[in-house]
């Protein structure tokens, strides 16, 4: 096996971007294509802690499999993370709860790449220090990925080797690589071919350091692991073309359409305001939470 590079492309047409990469199911890198945006000429970690260090979040620890979770500030996160200690806080709704933020992109150019169909769409920002890492997983959602700060080592591994991942048995739209070894899955930046994960030497992937300013497509179902290369700051744009997946990925789709640990009307729900709620739901937790955190 080995990983060869994701493709990298500059100035493509909108039919050729998705009868290319989105209608075949590749991943791909729009080389520079949000170089000039605000949001990357202008955000940092401090730009965050300055105008939005009191937002209350929620912080999920994806590295446990229970999903453990605390309730603390942005600042809090940003000082843990530029004291060389923070953990990595994926999906904060940045845009949901703050939508001036919005004319820091150009969404009118990411709403044409979209261009199918989707029950939903949501922006989330993730946060993160110098090897931070996110563990092997994969979703039902499109993503066009923008890289404002800093640097991000993407790795994929197409649907075919999923025999190899064995993801455990979920009643969600998210699959994640299981926990076979060590109190951990699989990680591509660090590989231990050694049983219970000696295929993995086998196998073909992709991988690609995304660059302040490139937008990458992650399409739906290709599994992936990220690790932040520096404080970086990257926005996912995602949205669920179910129409595609139908006819790509019928099985799939059908669990997706039929979860129940949340139901898909709430899963829908809770991507648009705060991912980290869904996770709490999957677990049994939010309860609890929105207990003791009312209003």
């Amino acid at each position: 096996g080995e990983l060869k590079q994701v493709e990298k492309i500059k100035d493509i047409s909108l039919n050729e971007f998705y009868e290319s990469y989105v209608k075949k199911g590749l991943p791909v890198v729009l080389e520079g294509a949000a170089k000039e945006w605000k949001c990357t000429k202008e955000w940092s970690l401090n730009y965050f802690k300055e105008l939005h260090g009191e937002d209350k979040i929620i912080l999920v620890d994806q590295h446990e499999m229970d999903l453990s979770h605390t309730t603390i500030t942005l600042a809090e996160v940003i000082d843990g993370i530029q004291e060389g200690k923070g953990k990595y806080y994926r999906f904060y709704p940045l845009l949901d709860r703050h939508p001036e933020h919005l004319n820091d992109f150009d969404i009118k150019w990411l709403r044409k790449l979209k261009k199918v169909y989707s029950p939903t769409e949501s922006f989330q920002v993730f946060i993160g220090g110098d090897k931070s890492y996110t563990p092997l997983h994969n979703a039902s959602l499109a993503n066009l990925f923008i890289q404002v700060t800093g640097k991000k080592h993407w790795v994929f591994y197409p649907h075919e080797n999923i025999a190899i991942i064995d993801p455990d048995p979920v009643r969600n739209i998210y699959r994640h690589a299981p926990i076979r070894k060590n109190n951990t899955s699989f990680n591509a930046f660090n590989p231990n071919f050694s049983n219970p994960f000696n295929l993995y030497e086998k196998i073909n992937g992709l991988e690609v350091v995304l660059n302040p300013g490139d937008i990458l497509y992650n399409p739906p179902y290709y599994w992936h692991t990220v690790t932040n290369i520096g404080d970086s700051i990257g926005v996912g744009y995602r949205w669920l073309p179910i129409i595609d997946n139908i006819k790509k990925w019928p099985l799939y789709s059908l669990l997706d359409l039929t979860v129940r640990k949340p139901n898909f009307i709430k899963t829908m729900q809770y991507l648009k305001q705060d991912v980290n709620l869904l996770h709490l739901a999957e677990t049994g937790k939010l309860k609890a939470y929105l207990k003791n955190n009312k209003g």
